[in-house]
């Protein structure tokens, strides 16, 4: 039993505040995306926009690197930077996702526009447009936030600078 080691992490900051302002930016700074190419007449074809992967992405390791500048001992360990990489992806997807399913739920033609694209000409007869708009809010927002993570996981490699304490089992029975 030796191999199993038990980690004592210290968390510097108030990651959990910090990840929900952060979050709430990168939802904005999406949904500002989708405005942006409305507004220029260019609708969203698909949820598989490759510019809200490197919104999410370029957020998520931009945000983790100031937040670990924003520490006092500018010192963070992989746990908290994962976890508030984590919680900046999974805040702001949520956003994007609710974002998405009202602008194709509010806007006829963009909700068409989705059918059409992501189940064909028949879809527009067999099922009602805003589960539709549903769909897409929710397979966008999963994807985002999936990718986010996997962001957050490289972000939180590549800028943690403090090792967490490994303790033995030995050492925990004479606590």
């Amino acid at each position: 039993m030796r191999f199993f080691h038990r980690y004592k992490s210290t968390i510097h900051g108030n990651y959990r505040k910090a990840y929900l302002r952060c979050g709430l930016i990168t939802g904005g700074l999406l949904v500002l995306y989708i405005m942006v190419r409305y507004l220029m007449g260019s609708p969203a074809e698909s949820p598989e926009a490759y510019m809200s992967d490197i919104i999410m992405l370029v957020a998520v390791f931009l945000f983790t690197l100031l937040y670990r500048n924003s520490l006092e001992e500018k010192k963070a360990t992989l746990k908290e930077l994962m976890l508030f990489g984590l919680g900046t992806a999974v805040v702001g997807s949520l956003l994007y996702g609710v974002c998405l399913f009202l602008f194709a739920y509010a806007i006829p033609e963009q909700t068409d526009l989705f059918t059409r694209t992501l189940r064909g000409e028949e879809a527009l007869l067999s099922a009602p447009s805003h589960y539709w708009a549903a769909w897409w809010g929710i397979e966008s927002a999963i994807k985002l936030a999936v990718l986010g993570g996997f962001g957050a996981f490289v972000a939180a490699l590549l800028f943690k600078n403090e090792k967490s304490d490994v303790r033995s089992k030995k050492t925990l029975n004479n606590v």
